[in-house]
């Protein structure tokens, strides 16, 4: 039996590829470092981040898949699946970030930072990226204008006045409020899905992205499923540490704070994963899949991935999280994106042409530049 198969079913062969010649060069420039050459280093840490991105891009895939199975076998709604399942699959990598950031490196503003520049990635690069690859220009629903985008920017709001008011540390008022937020959006998304099943008219967006879907994992049991659901979570967990470690240390090399390389690096490390979905579903033009995703992860990202380390950590010190959090400017540049795509999705009659969607991955090239003098 080939000794490499396990590893080549989790990555595909072609990733398997790449995975191995980063995992070669880390190894080579972890020696020359060792031995005293000063630029390998460099290398290290860069070959590791890249590696850690391709594991939880394909740990995603496989969780994905698995919870998907189980929402078919117990009939969960499309409301529940889009706003709980899809989320988690999507956005537990930066839950782990969080949760390293908080209970083990002590630092619960580089979190902060990695949530707040995942969210900018995906309103931004996401439908840029979808945008420029579309056969046509993307006409979006109303429906994921004014629900999604609105609720969105109203948590942004939230997460800028929770700083603005409790700059120094957050407690379990600041987890709950969070929490409330999260739930008053799955009771939205629920009633939207009731009334829209009564009125007899089907959740469309869901079911193109499921048809086309290429199933990574043939389950026949809920038990199998489950168990590739945990064992991707620890993946995940352990990628997202090499992550943030490597991220961190590449910082010290440069002279950046941890904030700022979060806000950036480790950002786009856990949100790769989204982008490759939302291009595949523009390219076969089903554009609300393509977008639709980006403010419900956003919302979970923010809402629950920031609650629970926080709970976690009171009940595991007793202790309030400190945060330092001084580079404030971040949280403007996510409140003026966000207000940004809302404009872009709603002028034109709902459409995103390939020049706005030009103008928002250049839009995020200024603000990753600007964020260096933060």
């Amino acid at each position: 039996m080939n000794p490499f198969a396990p590893l080549i079913f989790f990555l595909g062969k072609g990733m398997f590829r790449h995975a191995m010649l980063l995992a070669g060069i880390s190894i080579i420039s972890w020696y020359l470092s060792v031995e005293g050459i000063d630029w390998a280093a460099y290398i290290l840490w860069i070959s590791l981040i890249l590696l850690a991105t391709i594991i939880i891009w394909r740990a995603g895939d496989f969780f994905s898949s698995a919870a998907t199975y189980i929402q078919e076998k117990h009939e969960i709604p499309q409301s529940i699946k889009a706003a709980v399942i899809d989320a988690i699959a999507s956005s537990f990598p930066e839950f782990c970030v969080a949760v390293i950031a908080v209970l083990m490196i002590g630092r619960a503003e580089v979190g902060i930072s990695s949530i707040v520049g995942s969210a900018l990635y995906n309103v931004l690069v996401i439908p840029a990226a979808a945008g420029l690859v579309a056969t046509s220009p993307m006409v979006i629903s109303k429906e994921v204008v004014w629900r999604d985008n609105i609720f969105y920017f109203g948590v942004v709001l939230l997460l800028g006045a929770m700083l603005w008011q409790f700059p120094n540390e957050w407690s379990i008022g600041v987890a709950l409020l969070f929490l409330l937020a999260y739930i008053g959006y799955v009771a939205l998304l629920h009633r939207d899905f009731k009334k829209s099943r009564n009125q007899g008219r089907d959740n469309f967006i869901t079911e193109e992205v499921e048809d086309d879907e290429e199933d990574l994992l043939e389950l026949q049991s809920e038990k199998k499923a489950w168990l590739w659901i945990m064992l991707m979570m620890l993946v995940m967990g352990g990628a997202s540490h090499m992550l943030v470690e490597s991220s961190l240390s590449l910082g010290d090399l440069l002279g950046i704070d941890g904030v700022i390389m979060g806000f950036v690096v480790i950002a786009a490390g856990t949100s790769v994963p989204d982008t490759a979905l939302s291009v595949i579903s523009a390219k076969k033009g089903h554009y609300d899949a393509a977008v639709s995703n980006v403010f419900g992860s956003n919302i979970f990202d923010i809402c629950v991935c920031l609650s629970i380390p926080i709970l976690l950590a009171l009940a595991m010190s007793g202790e309030p999280t400190y945060i330092d959090l001084p580079q404030t400017g971040l949280i403007w540049s996510l409140i003026g994106a966000t207000l940004l795509s809302i404009y872009f999705f709603w002028s034109n009659n709902y459409t995103l042409t390939k020049v706005k969607a030009g103008m928002m991955g250049i839009l995020y090239l200024l603000i990753i530049l600007i964020s260096f003098t933060f």
